[in-house]
């Protein structure tokens, strides 16, 4: 909101002293600026600021409210209930919202483009004693920059990665760790025969997301990279709009896209569990959890998410991480995302806006985070090495994590402000050709039909 004065206080106190006046007018416009925020995950996102339910203030909180004289209110709702809501005030221009939660899959890039968003790069020094760039991860920043500019700080962030289950590897003679696509197919091989072997029904090499709309599209658009050696969209690898503009670089889906697209779809046909073509992050998660899954991948927060609830000893006991295998191109299945925060185009203080931004994207809280939630992954260094993860993990495991994350490319797919549809479409596809309701030829020739008239109508070709 608006800072504001009364005007009544202010013409008394100039009566007693023009000095004291102004500094009583100034405490006054503190106390009265507010900061609306809308998100999801109540309970799980900033959990140490507004409390298990995501109601309740809490004293951290409250100390921050009172010594910058901003009052914080957050909007929980349903994830796609909280999207909706950022989108139609977005769209509208309405700005009742200051801070907005985006993704850097496609929320970042669209509303950028659409000039939704604040860039933060002027703001980053206003700050910084709650928030310092140079000391969190730079992918996660760079994740979050489009047309070289700054437009989100992100707070739960993660990169590639697989969870597997080390005793069953062990038990089907599988010592070595798989560095690439091809040994770990040839391991889920070895690991389906074994399990069938055995009867054991109820246990599957591989979990992996197949749900129809943008689920699948971060994995799936990592396969395509690893198989490919580049962002495999467009003709010349073009990943901005000013690069496709002057290549005039079409789609090419039915092209360098395929052998990643295929080999998603043909190991969450071949070794995933039935049903698989509807699962999301939450079914990999409980999947591993309950010890129903070998082996999860590429996005290996979702095997950490289940271990901590395991009721499955095995599972507690055994888990192990390993590096994204590598394609055929040299470069790893990629995985990488931001649950990113921005500030509002419409904010009537943005100043305000991102002084609460920085305070919640801050070392203490995401500290708190990390406590909480107990995950090997935070943006900041210091936290990975701090005494609250390397108490929970072992050395390894937040050493692998951390070099994942920092020799990832967050670029891995184009950063166009269509985004937010192409992965729509994508992932779809995808689950379409994990269902059998369409061959995979089919799949990717309707995409690439509907890539080329999307971008004909953007005027990319003109």
């Amino acid at each position: 909101m608006l800072k504001m004065l009364n005007r009544a206080a202010l013409a008394a106190t100039l009566t007693a002293g023009l000095t004291a006046g102004l500094m009583a007018a100034t405490a006054t416009a503190r106390a009265e600026t507010t900061v609306n925020i809308v998100g999801f995950g109540a309970g799980f996102a900033w959990a140490d600021l507004f409390g298990p339910s995501g109601t309740e203030k809490t004293q951290k909180l409250l100390d921050f409210e009172k010594k910058e004289g901003i009052t914080v209110n957050m909007e929980y709702a349903d994830e796609e209930v909280a999207r909706q809501k950022v989108l139609l005030d977005l769209v509208n221009g309405t700005g009742n919202y200051d801070l907005v939660m985006l993704g850097s899959d496609g929320a970042v890039q669209t509303f950028s483009a659409a000039g939704y968003l604040e860039p933060l790069d002027g703001h980053l020094d206003k700050a910084k004693d709650y928030f310092d760039a140079a000391k969190v991860y730079k992918p996660f920043l760079e994740a979050n920059t489009v047309d070289g500019k700054l437009w989100a700080l992100p707070y739960y962030s993660f990169g590639p990665g697989v969870v597997y289950r080390k005793d069953i590897f062990d038990k089907y003679g599988i010592t070595t760790f798989p560095k690439t696509t091809g040994e770990m197919e040839a391991a889920l091989k070895t690991i389906k025969a074994g399990l069938a072997k055995d009867g054991i029904t109820d246990v599957y090499p591989l979990t992996m997301r197949g749900a129809p709309g943008e689920e699948p599209s971060l994995d799936l658009a990592g396969f395509v990279f690893a198989f490919a050696g580049y962002p495999a969209w467009f003709e010349g690898g073009a990943t901005t709009p000013a690069e496709i503009k002057a290549k005039k670089a079409k789609p090419i889906f039915t092209g360098d896209f395929k052998k990643g697209f295929e080999t998603f779809v043909n190991w969450a046909k071949d070794y995933g569990p039935p049903g698989i073509a509807t699962h999301t992050w939450v079914d990999m998660m409980n999947l591993y959890g309950q010890g129903k899954a070998v082996v999860l991948l590429p996005s290996a927060i979702n095997g950490f998410a289940g271990i901590p609830g395991s009721e499955v000893p095995a599972v507690k006991e055994f888990s192990a991480y390993g590096p994204s295998p590598i394609g055929p191109s040299g470069k790893p299945i990629e995985s990488f995302w931001t649950f990113s925060v921005g500030v509002s185009n419409f904010s009537k203080d943005k100043d305000a806006a991102y002084k609460v931004l920085a305070f919640m994207t801050s070392e203490p809280v995401m500290e708190d985070f990390a406590t909480q939630i107990g995950w090997p992954y935070t943006t900041y260094p210091s936290i990975m090495h701090g005494p609250v993860l390397t108490a929970k993990w072992p050395k390894e495991t937040l050493d692998g994590v951390e070099a994942a994350f920092i020799t990832a490319d967050p670029h891995y797919f184009p950063y166009i402000p269509e985004l937010n549809e192409f992965m729509d479409k994508i992932g779809t596809a995808a689950s379409e050709a994990i269902a059998g309701t369409k061959t995979t030829d089919e799949a990717l020739a309707e995409l690439q039909s509907w890539a080329e008239e999307r971008m004909e109508r953007a005027g990319y070709y003109k």
